[in-house]
């Protein structure tokens, strides 16, 4: 018998896409449908976002009536459902002063749309409040515990409508405010995370971000269920943005990658490059510190991605210090990406806590080690000293020793190992189906 399940998300491969989260949405659904799961994918209709009205839907907020266009379209084989509720007319998805409003507006009318489906899986602070609220059972991911959902009380309980008895449970207090991600945690029925280390990560005061002892309470019900590549998109086999076509049997189009990098960014030699968004986690600050090193060591160093205003000045201010050496694209540009992808000699990965990360993943499956901190995911995906290295050490000395390290292994022989391993969702999706079943039964 099929399992229908509403994923509810702020985003998703190919319609809405910020970061990795989009990756997973979009790629979920089909690794489970071989496995008798017919998940659809529920997002606020942003109006860039082209799809057939089908309906509308009735749902109650801030003490009033009101009803949202309800869009469809498919991707890939997925249903995707678009709900129009305000706050979306525009390209804005994260990051706004507005962004819990608009959020909690939208969760609000998912609870109804989701009264169609055995089970719901919110995805992220985004669509926390739906354990809470469905009255189907429910399971969350948490994506990146950094970011919660804080809200006020005074506002949460009047937008929501929910009794303020809730507050003064363990379910949603958070040092005075609400806390959506808090709630999602207590009152989903399993609770998942992108992979296994960050899952046993969160439940210690270093990484648990104040929630730590909320996820050792409910360790019983946490699992770490590593994310996967969609191999269709991710495939250099078959890349559109690629010069050549190449695998690990026949990588002569691997070299023309490199000469087409080369190109684009007037960068020629060993080239570093770190492909992602500007974000504190990510370890900017250390590769900023070891630029004059790096330079000194004849390396030279791409950086492409949009995020933190600060450390887009501090990156276009060492461009502008080493011509020639340092290029910082600042934009989302993914064929861009995927040259960087098949054509540097690595890719890093420093950041100070990593739920999983896809980048890595993708340079291995491009043949390009990466160079990364041994926290959360990118442990349980990189095979230190066989597919790429890992370091201890927050320190930008951490970061050079591994350049250094990895490039005295060889970043050929690396990479070609890399190509061998299987990032397929296939044994993610297995892991997935037992959670909903835990969930249902």
């Amino acid at each position: 018998m099929t399992m229908k399940v509403l994923m509810v998300a702020p985003e998703a491969y190919p319609l809405v896409k910020v970061g990795g989260l989009a990756d997973v949405v979009g790629a979920l659904p089909k690794a489970l449908r071989p496995l008798g799961v017919e998940a659809t994918v529920l997002l606020p209709w942003h109006r860039f976002v082209e799809a057939q009205r089908v309906g509308e839907v009735a749902y109650a907020f801030a003490g009033q009536e009101e009803r949202a266009p309800l869009g469809e379209r498919w991707e890939g084989g997925v249903r995707f459902l678009l709900l129009g509720v305000p706050g979306f007319e525009r390209d804005r998805v994260y990051g706004y002063p507005d962004d819990v409003e608009r959020y909690l507006r939208f969760a609000v009318a998912a609870g109804r749309v989701a009264l169609g489906f055995d089970l719901v899986h919110a995805h992220d602070w985004t669509a926390a409040l739906l354990p809470l609220t469905a009255r189907v059972p429910a399971v969350y991911t948490i994506h990146n515990l950094a970011h919660q959902g804080l809200v006020d009380p005074a506002l949460f309980f009047h937008w929501t409508g929910l009794p303020w008895s809730l507050f003064h449970m363990e379910a949603l207090e958070f040092y005075g405010q609400v806390n959506l991600m808090k709630g999602g945690i207590v009152f989903a029925r399993a609770v998942t995370t992108v992979s296994p280390s960050y899952a046993e990560e969160i439940q210690t005061p270093e990484f648990g971000m104040g929630l730590d002892g909320v996820l050792r309470r409910h360790a019983g019900k946490l699992f770490g269920i590593l994310n996967g590549l969609d191999l269709e998109v991710f495939d250099p086999a078959k890349d559109p943005h690629l010069p050549a076509p190449y695998s690990r049997e026949d990588v002569r189009g691997k070299a023309l990658a490199q000469k087409a990098l080369w190109e684009r960014t007037g960068l020629k030699g060993p080239l570093l490059a770190y492909v992602g968004r500007l974000d504190g986690q990510k370890g900017l600050d250390l590769i900023l510190k070891a630029v004059p090193r790096l330079k000194e060591l004849g390396f030279y160093l791409l950086v492409q991605g949009v995020g933190d205003e600060g450390l887009a000045q501090a990156l276009r201010q060492v461009e502008e210090e080493n011509p020639g050496f340092v290029r910082f694209v600042e934009a989302y540009d993914e064929a861009l990406a995927r040259l960087a992808y098949a054509g540097a000699d690595a890719l890093l990965v420093p950041s100070r806590f990593e739920p999983c990360g896809l980048v890595q993943m993708i340079a291995q499956r491009y043949g390009t080690p990466p160079v990364a901190r041994a926290v959360g995911g990118l442990k349980d995906t990189i095979e230190d000293g066989r597919t790429g290295v890992l370091f201890q050490t927050y320190h930008p000395e951490g970061l050079l020793y591994g350049v250094l390290r990895l490039f005295r292994l060889g970043p050929e022989a690396l990479g070609l190992r890399g190509m061998e391993k299987d990032f397929s969702w296939e044994r993610s999706a297995r892991a997935y189906l037992e959670v909903y079943r835990k969930a249902l039964g």
